[in-house]
């Protein structure tokens, strides 16, 4: 029936990019081979032309790849050749941006499957509005005026009915009372004026202010972008929030759900005679088999649920045991949209069908619960140490209380994170910050949830199917095999145990791989970090072009400025002012550990005046005494190791640091490598305490990196950098691998949003911590005596 009544039809897809659409298209190809022609709405983006959208992005999907095993590649790209073209499509201009010839494909097209949606539960209200319910009527509008009368198959979802208890029907949607073209227009017009809000002074000031504390050290340019992204998000924030306030108010759970009832009541109000089906599916998970089982693309909804339960990061959650959770596999709804497309209704009334699985198949809350503990007890995750992570013992507490306790703890969490960010310890503290930075995070993640998806787990009614259980009782039986769509078909703990959960683990395995650039594997320790770091070595030997820059204090060696000047004054002076000097040195701390963390060029300018008046011979020889006395002694063996790899594939090393040249050029020298430092000005025989050139820190070093490149030919997009301090970012930001080696709080977490390797190097055992002369040495006795 299904395949016969698509025999020799025309289709047109529209979302054929996402995951739903492109599993239509494949079972179509697949399962309806007579079928003439599939048109796929593809728009062209900034980045790529349609025709290159629907290489990269439909046929290359995994969901093709069981048809490529079947017919092999060059059939496959023939088969394609012949069924599959491309209509540009835009479904945000009106008459869709259509050109004359794709008007006349269009014309000529028996079905349209109209799939293409904003299906994430928090888009921008403005967003929903334009995509899920403007789309939906310009789409109509657009068939209509071009003289189509296809069979039009609306994809909608089981949710339009709001915060509904009972039995939903199959019929045509519910009239609230609203006006789809009012509220269209209401959730439209949002955006320009939070635009405008965004950009009072007030706001940007606020805005300014958190950028700085943030990303003060990485410099200017990097304070500013951090401020647009932080207004970028500030609007995007509001837009959400406002949305989600409307659709409560309508009686919605959120956006997404009212948009698309909308939606439904535009295509019911236009169609005219165009014939009309709407297709209502529940929660969409991962197929059951095909194209084979466990097909799944990016993570909908029941996905950040599960892996917060296995994670452990939701120690309880907000349901009903006994709800419906109303779950169906993609391809169940896949073969009821093809079902569907193939029955067009008999008259101009549209025709309504529930793709759920409640009334035929029921899923408890408190079941799918179950099935997560045992599965996740027989193959728990691991934490970053390699420990089975426990699972949660849920209460089903009220959404008001789970949400009053996760703000509460966030703000415990977030008070401690901004103490713990003040204070002077760099990297030794930044694995605690790295702790409460990921505790922040699951919290956030754990309202974010409760938000989203709390309304869902505490639903109380059940869709009727009994117009889809009608369609599957007229199906042949020959047929019911290649289009399954009837959810009493398959048992659930076979689905979740055996499919769905392993899909699930294994894809957040793989983004959490691709997140931290190594391959996909249980661990993400050190080790694997530092393996793929010297993989990339490995794969660039040989290369002249490629260079290695280093940061030197808190990098290669676990010191600092500070420290290096103390080590040669106090070897210079007699013991006896030594308590009045670091008396001085106490009183000066508080300002410059608010310079470094405001700015490192700041810091260094104000810490180098110290040495004004001071012999620069005296201090070159005190500084090749500090390379045995301060140097050897706290430098990281690994990052040796490092420096004689990047050698070994023939790269060029250099270290770019804001520390004297007077401590680090003997460093260079034995390492035999080029430096680039800071040098202090010389006037009548002693330094100045000013620098000869701007400091070497923030958005500085970048440029000194560019310039360098280009006056020796190093491909940046190529080369390795490693440095342990946000004042670090730009330089991190202009090298194809960059390298976060013991990073301080602030640079720990931006390594960990971008997915930048971070390694974590220690000195030798045995070496002491603070570097302090011996007064008892001859050497020192000496030193004191010139």
């Amino acid at each position: 029936m299904i395949a016969e009544a698509l025999k020799g039809k025309t289709i047109l897809v529209t979302g054929s990019t996402g995951f739903l659409g492109k599993s239509i298209v494949e079972k179509c190809l697949r399962s309806v081979p007579e079928i003439a022609r599939i048109h796929l709405a593809i728009r062209s983006s900034a980045r790529r032309p349609a025709s290159e959208r629907l290489e990269r992005e439909v046929l290359s999907s995994p969901a093709f790849r069981r048809l490529k095993e079947e017919l092999g590649e060059d059939a496959f790209a023939k088969l394609a050749a012949q069924k599959l073209d491309v209509i540009e499509i835009d479904l945000g201009r009106d008459g869709l941006g259509l050109t004359d010839e794709a008007r006349e494909q269009i014309r000529a097209c028996d079905v349209v499957i109209h799939s293409a949606a904003a299906v994430e539960f928090d888009n921008p209200a403005d967003l929903s509005a334009q995509t899920n319910l403007l789309g939906a009527a310009r789409l109509v509008e657009t068939l209509k005026a071009s003289g189509a009368r296809p069979h039009l198959v609306h994809v909608s979802t089981a949710f339009v009915g709001g915060m509904l208890r009972g039995v939903v029907r199959e019929e045509s949607p519910l009239d609230p009372g609203l006006n789809w073209r009012h509220e269209a227009q209401v959730l439209s017009s949002l955006r320009g004026p939070v635009e405008e809000e965004s950009r009072k002074p007030e706001v940007l000031h606020r805005l300014r202010r958190e950028a700085t504390s943030r990303m003060g050290p990485a410099g200017t340019p990097a304070v500013a972008r951090a401020t647009e992204r932080l207004r970028d998000r500030w609007v995007k924030d509001r837009l959400v929030e406002r949305g989600r306030v409307h659709a409560n108010s309508m009686g919605f759970s959120d956006i997404y759900s009212f948009t698309k009832a909308m939606a439904e009541h535009a295509v019911v109000e236009l169609h005219g005679d165009i014939p009309l089906s709407i297709v209502r599916p529940s929660i969409i998970e991962s197929a059951l088999a095909e194209p084979f089982a466990g097909w799944l693309e990016g993570f909908r909804m029941a996905e950040p649920l599960i892996l917060a339960f296995g994670r452990n990061i939701l120690r309880d959650f907000s349901g009903l045991p006994d709800s419906l959770l109303d779950v169906i596999p993609a391809d169940f709804v896949v073969n009821t949209v093809l079902a569907v497309a193939a029955n067009p209704p008999p008259d101009a009334k549209p025709r309504v069908y529930h793709a759920a699985s409640g009334s035929r198949n029921p899923l408890r809350f408190r079941r799918i619960v179950d099935e997560a503990r045992t599965y996740f007890t027989e193959h728990p995750l691991r934490d970053r140490y390699g420990q089975a992570i426990g699972t949660p013992s849920w209460t089903y507490p009220t959404r008001q209380e789970m949400a009053t306790r996760a703000r509460t703890a966030l703000r415990v969490v977030e008070a401690a994170q901004w103490f713990v960010e003040r204070l002077p310890l760099g990297a030794s503290i930044a694995e605690v910050s790295d702790d409460l930075n990921a505790e922040r995070e699951r919290l956030e993640r754990g309202v974010n949830l409760i938000q989203l998806y709390g309304v869902y787990t505490e639903v109380d009614c059940i869709f009727d199917t009994r117009n889809v259980t009608a369609l599957w009782e007229k199906t042949p039986a020959a047929e019911r095999k290649t289009f399954p769509f009837d959810p009493a078909l398959y048992d659930w703990t076979h689905y979740f145990q055996d499919v769905h959960f392993p899909t699930v683990v294994r894809m957040s395995r793989a983004e959490t791989a691709a997140r931290r650039g190594q391959q996909p594997s249980g661990s993400t320790a050190p080790k694997a970090e530092a393996s793929s770091v010297r993989s990339a070595i490995e794969r660039r030997a040989g290369r002249g072009d490629v260079l290695a820059v280093f940061d030197v204090d808190g990098t290669l060696v676990e010191t600092n400025v500070v420290e290096y000047f103390l080590w040669m004054r106090l070897r210079a002076q007699p013991l006896e002012e030594w308590p009045a000097f670091m008396v001085d040195i106490l009183r000066k701390g508080p300002r410059w550990l608010y310079l470094e963390r405001r700015s490192r060029a700041e810091f260094q300018r104000s810490f180098y005046r110290e040495y004004d008046g001071l012999d620069p011979e005296v201090m070159k020889r005190l500084g090749r005494e500090a390379l045995d006395a301060v140097t050897l002694r706290r430098i990281y063996p690994a990052g040796m190791r490092r420096i004689r790899e990047h050698k070994r594939a023939g790269h060029r090393v250099l270290l770019l640091t804001g520390a004297l040249d007077v401590v680090v050029e003997p460093l260079a020298e034995l390492l035999d490598v080029e430096v680039d430092c800071a040098h202090l000005l010389i006037k009548d025989g002693r330094l100045t305490g000013d620098l000869q050139s701007p400091p070497p820190a923030g958005e500085a070093r970048s440029a000194l990196l560019e310039e360098y490149a280009g006056r020796n030919g190093v491909v940046l997009a190529e080369s390795f950098a490693y440095a342990d301090s946000l004042s670090d970012l730009p330089m991190l930001e202009l090298v194809g691998t960059p390298v976060a080696v013991n990073p301080d709080a602030r640079l720990s977490q931006v390594a960990g949003q971008r997915g930048w390797r971070v390694e974590r190097w220690r000195m030798a055992p045995g070496n002491w911590r603070l570097p302090m002369p011996d007064p008892r040495s001859p050497e020192y006795r000496e030193a004191v005596r010139r």
